[in-house]
């Protein structure tokens, strides 16, 4: 979120400390700002706010209140704006299709307007949009952006004559079209929630306007907005368009219904001071379905000292209180993260200081603490696997088919929960065995522990293969039977109700002696197996071999993945070594012709030696 350090003055009477000093105040008290930089005669800090404070901090406003209770000082965001002088005007009817998807909606009519193009908007109101990089333009776009940023309440402006009837807070029909204001052509949907008239869409509620009813230089009569949506249909509605607008990121994060009466009075007073005038205000059309009741939580000071474990007094609580507008436990509308005693006390000792919070040791617990019987057994299990030379996979909960569907899936393929886990560990298997000549492995052992959700319930279940030896050991080691399904070699056994046989562990678990291990990258790309067999004298080592290969290798040596000899025999005076080599490119798909060159060489290497390649 970016703030401009002279639309924060505003805020103030007294001189702000330098830009830099007030971003280090914020970073210290609550927010992170990731940096200050220097716009022409202005500062604009770039305030990292997150999600739980968003509510009221994505505008100059709510940092200006966290800078004043960081400061101890008074600040003027709790001005009332003053009210315009209203004059009857045409009847403005709004009709709110679902309390749930709109929570409050204020309209207004104004006549006699006059547009300025940006040029002639005023000067102090083009260089505090531009600083948060808004370009300006018109008078009242710009007066709308400008409310927005400095006290999170999105606005929308309609041309009142382009208008047709009542103002509609309705979802989309199947098929309806609009154009936004950036001429893109949108068709909706049920799931999309939309300011309509009688003739069809005007907006997209809480992400952007529509054309129909733009505002343009030549509009003598407005309808303003000051709504309040809900917000995970407008956050849906935003990422199925892919329409991310600076207001749907507020209504998204949720906004308090309150403060559109306060943003509708501000933009009013700003409109006067922009339009002419011979501008007259309607009345407000106020749909309020529910309105918000003030919020209450109480605490007392001995509740605060035992969250915190310092004693702070009931005067100086009561003063962090009011730093943070809060009077007779009465909660800012504003402040919709705090719902729980517990909140205000977090308020309480960030203001309060963490750094004056004594540390102290955390007592001996002398309790015996019990084992987790699942866990244990589930690791043991794990652990004797690991030690038979088995390695364990992690394969998806999703699949293609299953009994429990879901809702909302990734992709067609990942529809339903998984019932068993062999089907994926057969596929895993086949890919384990295509790569076992770069991994040198003889044989693949693999295993996976993990949930699977049939209809009857969660259940934990274990499978692998080349089980035979695995389910000995398991068994003399569990002292149980060990019984499961077995389909095409692959053992599948529910371990619910096998640890359910066992007893309560009395021990800890032994973690295995822990290996020094450093990561190497692997290549993407397709390997090529070659394979050497040569007649040497008997003295000659599968090393010293090795070190020929290697020579006639040369400088290709980078494209060798893998190696190892595989055959040895002896035959009268002489015996046969046989070594696989593995070749496979990091960045590129490796070719036959390079491979084979390669392999000339080192044929070219061992024959020099007198030695012979079968």
């Amino acid at each position: 979120m970016l703030i401009s350090y002279n639309w924060l003055q505003r805020y103030f009477k007294k001189k702000l400390p330098p830009a830099e000093e007030v971003a280090e105040i914020l970073t210290f008290a609550i927010f992170e700002v990731e940096s200050v930089e220097k716009i022409a005669d202005d500062f604009v800090l770039d305030v990292k706010v997150l999600p739980d404070r968003a509510h009221y901090a994505l505008c100059h406003r709510g940092i200006a209140r966290e800078l004043a209770a960081a400061l101890t000082w008074e600040s003027d965001s709790q001005v009332k704006i003053s009210q315009v002088k209203t004059t009857k005007l045409a009847p403005l009817v709004i009709k709110i299709e679902n309390p749930d998807d709109c929570r409050h909606y204020i309209g207004r009519r104004v006549e006699g307007v006059k547009v300025e193009p940006s040029q002639n908007v005023r000067d102090w109101l083009k260089k505090l949009l531009a600083s948060v990089g808004q370009r300006s333009i018109n008078n009242i776009v710009d007066a709308s952006n400008f409310v927005m940023f400095d006290m999170g309440q999105p606005l929308h402006s309609f041309d009142a004559n382009k208008v047709r009837g009542a103002i509609q807070i309705r979802r989309a029909k199947k098929g309806e079209k609009m154009v936004t204001l950036d001429n893109k052509e949108i068709v909706l949907d049920p799931e999309i929630l939309i300011i309509a008239d009688d003739e069809g869409p005007l907006a997209i509620a809480g992400v952007k306007g529509g054309k129909r009813a733009e505002v343009i230089n030549t509009t003598k009569n407005l309808i303003l907005e000051s709504a309040n949506f809900n917000p995970i249909l407008i956050r849906k509605t935003a990422q199925k368009l892919n329409l991310q607008t600076d207001a749907s990121k507020r209504f998204e994060n949720e906004i308090s219904p309150v403060i559109a009466e306060t943003a509708m009075n501000e933009l009013s007073v700003l409109i006067t001071d922009t339009a002419g005038p011979k501008t007259k205000f309607g009345e407000l059309v106020d749909e309020y379905p529910e309105p918000t009741k003030p919020k209450v939580i109480k605490i007392s000071p001995n509740f605060v000292t035992q969250k915190l474990g310092v004693k702070i007094s009931e005067k100086e609580i009561n003063a962090i209180m009011a730093r943070l507008d809060i009077i007779k436990n009465i909660i800012p509308a504003e402040r919709l993260d705090l719902q729980i005693p517990e909140d205000l006390v977090e308020e309480i000792g960030r203001l309060y200081g963490y750094d004056k919070i004594p540390t102290e040791k955390l007592s001996v617990n002398k309790n015996k603490t019990v084992a987790n019987k699942n866990y244990y057994w589930e690791s043991k299990i794990r652990q004797v696997l690991i030690e038979l030379g088995f390695s364990e996979i992690i394969t998806s909960s999703f699949r293609p088919k299953g009994e429990i569907e879901i809702e909302k899936p990734l992709a067609s393929d990942k529809a339903f929960l998984r019932t068993q886990l062999s089907d994926q560990l057969a596929i895993s298997l086949k890919l384990n065995i295509l790569n076992a000549p770069l991994l040198a492995l003889k044989t693949i052992k693999i295993f996976e522990i993990g949930k699977v959700f049939p209809k009857s319930g969660e259940e934990t279940h274990l499978t692998l293969n080349d089980f035979s030896e695995a389910k000995t050991v398991l068994e003399k080691i569990l002292g149980e039977k060990i019984a499961g399904q077995i389909n095409d070699g692959i053992l599948e056994i529910n371990l619910d109700i096998l640890i359910k046989k066992l007893p309560m562990p009395t021990e800890r678990l032994n973690p295995s002696a822990s290996q020094s291990l450093t990561f190497k990258s692997f290549s993407l790309y397709p390997f090529i197996v070659r394979d050497i067999a040569v007649f040497v004298p008997i003295e000659i080592t599968a090393e010293k071999l090795w070190v020929t290969i290697e020579k006639g290798i040369g400088q290709e040596k980078n494209l060798l993945a893998n190696y190892y000899l595989f055959d040895e025999y002896q035959k009268a005076d002489k015996k046969s070594l046989a070594f696989r080599l593995i070749f496979q490119a990091p960045n590129r798909t490796l070719t036959d012709a390079e491979t084979n060159k390669i392999m000339e060489k080192v044929t070219t290497a061992i024959s020099q030696t007198g030695w012979q390649v079968r």
